[in-house]
């Protein structure tokens, strides 16, 4: 089966069964999407910014939608694009112009000595820490909340693999890997602790189904 119709299929079974909203974050996307874009919008997109989009969200963009339903509150969509039957909106503060540039990161991140504090332990500057070169060239798709953002590589040694920002809770950037969607994506997640050397991040599907998997279960047990 084609997968962009398996994630269909699924969410399609998401939807009947959690008609209450029992899953986090999906009261505010409950199972909705924002319109389709067309090849045309995203060429645009692509040549305006000098990117590629990774191929399996460039399918979901085309055949399922612009953003709506996913992990955390749901999917931010592309923003910026001009079509006439396309009105989107700007979930997050974006910076298109990092695109381009290829993310740097091949294994977690987390240097705190970027981070500036005064005798007290009180910070006095975190721009280092924050600096926009350590999430170059990734487009953030996913607000896990708490300050937790999931990203897609999209320039770079891995286009289309998600990683983590987790930098507001000093825990730095890292890759979404099975780990994490078990601590993310369960009901009862276990504690979640980023292995630096041995945590391999999932494609773009890969993480969307696990989330849609995790989901269903959590349903399907409370049922």
């Amino acid at each position: 089966m084609d997968k962009v119709l398996q994630l269909k299929k699924k969410l399609t079974q998401l939807a009947i069964l959690d008609a209450t909203f029992e899953v986090f974050g999906s009261e505010s996307h409950q199972y909705q999407f924002k319109p389709c874009l067309s090849n045309k919008d995203i060429q645009a997109f692509e040549t305006r910014y000098n990117i590629t989009l990774p191929s399996e969200y460039r399918n979901f963009l085309l055949e399922v939608g612009n953003g709506g339903a996913g992990p955390g509150y749901g999917l931010s969509g592309l923003s910026g694009i001009k079509s006439e039957d396309v009105i989107s909106e700007k979930l997050y503060q974006e910076n298109y112009k990092i695109l381009s540039k290829p993310f740097p990161l091949t294994e977690a991140w987390n240097d705190l000595a970027l981070i500036v504090t005064n005798n007290t332990g009180s910070v006095t500057n975190n721009d280092d820490y924050f600096d926009d070169k350590f999430i170059q060239g990734t487009l953030t798709i996913t607000n896990y909340g708490c300050g937790i953002y999931a990203m897609l590589v999209i320039t770079g040694e891995q286009p289309g693999k998600i990683w983590i920002d987790d930098r507001t809770n000093d825990n730095g950037i890292y890759p979404a890997s099975l780990n994490f969607c078990h601590a993310f994506h369960d009901t009862d997640p276990d504690d979640f602790h980023p292995d630096s050397g041995q945590e391999q991040p999932l494609s773009f599907y890969d993480w969307y189904e696990d989330w849609l998997n995790r989901s269903l279960e959590q349903i399907r047990q409370s049922s």
